[in-house]
């Protein structure tokens, strides 16, 4: 009996160790030689009703914006072509202003200080030229318009400037010497010939034969047409008179010819083709090269202006 309980407790424990690797090869998975697959994955259900919008990769979004129009695609802010224009025109107005002013701040000065040499002259002031408005210039204006009864008001204006100019060209001009007289004497030389450098009656150059003309009448005048250029006062075509002088622009810039003006739009001068003859301001050449004229005798009375 016992015999027989050991051999069923061993066939037992041989059958138990036989059922063992079968189990294990059950539990474990199974190794297949075969190329293995990936699984293939199941894609989401999708909406009929919104279709889905791919997620491109940020190479793909560079080329997307790439490819948008100009007008879609944002540009750097620049400044629109009108403002532009406008701020150069701003600049530029600004600049011209700018010069204008000083242009007008030199003249302003320039004939400032002619007014006070003109002061000095008349005796209202001893205070030194400089161009600068001072507190004894001003104070010499408002007694000079008191006295020529204008605008008391101390400031250089077009009225106070003229009255000036002429009553110290009235007291340091040519007195007492007609125009007329000094047209006769200048028609007396008529046909004398030319000769550069000339001052006599062999021979004149055009400022030598005014020159001339006005000592025969014991009246002075500058040697040179660009010094007796400086004479006198300033007068217009209009406001010509016979004796005043004429200049024109020749062989030389500036006044570089001069002639004595003689009445209905003629004048005496010694010209280098034909000497001492009497021309016509209407003519071309001479028209062309007009320079202007100056008033030296006091006789031929104040520039209306």
């Amino acid at each position: 009996m016992k015999m027989k309980k050991k051999l069923a407790s061993m066939l037992t424990v041989i059958m138990l160790a036989c059922s063992l690797p079968w189990q294990a090869q059950a539990a474990a998975p199974i190794v297949s030689n075969k190329p293995h697959k990936a699984p293939v994955a199941t894609p989401p259900a999708v909406s009929k009703a919104q279709p889905v919008r791919a997620v491109p990769e940020p190479a793909a979004v560079k080329a997307d914006a790439a490819a948008k129009p100009a007008a879609e695609v944002k540009a750097p802010k620049q400044a629109k072509p009108e403002k532009k224009q406008k701020k150069a025109a701003a600049k530029k107005s600004k600049k011209t202003k700018e010069k204008q002013s000083k242009v007008q701040v030199q003249q302003s000065n320039w004939r400032l200080k002619v007014a006070q040499q003109k002061l000095q002259v008349l005796g209202f002031s001893d205070e030194r030229p400089s161009g600068r408005m001072t507190e004894a210039t001003s104070s010499a204006l408002k007694s000079f318009q008191k006295q020529h009864k204008l605008k008391a008001d101390g400031e250089l204006n077009d009225a106070t400037y003229h009255k000036l100019t002429w009553e110290a060209f009235a007291k340091e001009g040519i007195p007492k010497v007609n125009g007329k007289e000094i047209v006769s004497r200048a028609a007396k030389y008529k046909g004398v010939p030319y000769v550069f450098g000339g001052t006599t009656t062999k021979g004149f150059d055009c400022s030598g034969y005014v020159q001339y003309v006005f000592k025969d009448c014991k009246a002075k005048l500058p040697r040179l047409a660009d010094e007796q250029a400086l004479q006198g006062i300033f007068v217009t075509q209009k406001q010509l008179r016979p004796g005043d002088l004429v200049f024109f622009t020749t062989y030389a810039a500036g006044a570089s010819h001069v002639g004595i003006y003689a009445g209905d739009g003629q004048f005496w001068s010694a010209s280098s083709s034909k000497g001492v003859i009497l021309s016509s301001l209407k003519d071309d050449y001479w028209k062309q090269r007009y320079y202007g004229a100056r008033r030296v005798l006091i006789t031929n009375g104040e520039v209306n202006k």
